[in-house]
């Protein structure tokens, strides 16, 4: 299930419904991220950590949608 969730997060992105960078909180900390490297990109290591995160993040309130579903439908 966990993979699946992955590609579906990543299918997310693809299609522009899941737009880190909307939110003013996490483009801010980006730049913010970003500004720490002088060649303008982030160490691989770094990008794999955020990345990782919002995986978990997104497949956290995936998992807590569905249960609130199953909750609500009783």
């Amino acid at each position: 299930m966990d993979e699946q969730l992955k590609e579906f997060f990543f299918d997310e992105q693809d299609r522009g419904r899941l737009i880190f960078e909307d939110s003013p909180e996490y483009d801010g900390l980006l730049r913010q991220s970003l500004s720490l490297f002088p060649d303008g990109d982030l160490p691989q290591p770094i990008f794999d950590l955020i990345e990782t995160a919002s995986c978990l993040s997104f497949a956290h309130g995936f998992k807590l949608g569905l249960g609130l579903r199953e909750w609500a439908a009783r």
